[in-house]
């Protein structure tokens, strides 16, 4: 395990969360949601957040190039679990009730936070392949 990589890799996480509060508090609730409701902003934000996922993984693999599949996989696991302790510690802290932060979690229903966070998994380990390990 390389720890310096992973601590590249908590930074580069913690650049795409800011990022990320910007596409949700900004676009998507007040640029996309008003002109095409909750659903399908969620949708585009999602998508956009997908998308600013794997450039954080293609920056993280390109600043931190000494690294092993391992360590790939130890950033994508790290990935996930920040975003897990981030999104439900945070809300909780926030007291919002358990049942508005599940609302993301409805693939059945439209929404994409599943996918969003498989991204956080996969990401990593799937940059640094395209880059040539």
């Amino acid at each position: 395990m390389n720890p310096n990589f992973l601590r590249v890799a908590w930074w580069a996480w913690a650049g795409e969360v800011a990022v990320a509060g910007f596409n949700y508090f900004v676009l998507m609730k007040r640029v996309y949601e008003p002109r095409v409701g909750e659903l399908r902003a969620h949708q585009i934000g999602m998508a956009t957040r997908i998308v600013c996922i794997f450039g954080a993984a293609a920056f993280l693999v390109a600043f931190e190039p000494d690294h092993s599949a391992l360590d790939l996989v130890y950033a994508g696991v790290l990935w996930l679990s920040l975003a897990l302790v981030f999104e439900w510690g945070g809300s909780l802290l926030m007291r919002r009730p358990v049942h508005e932060i599940l609302v993301g979690w409805h693939v059945n229903r439209g929404y994409m936070w599943p996918f969003v966070l498989a991204t956080y998994l996969v990401a990593p380990v799937v940059m640094g392949f395209l880059n040539g390990l």
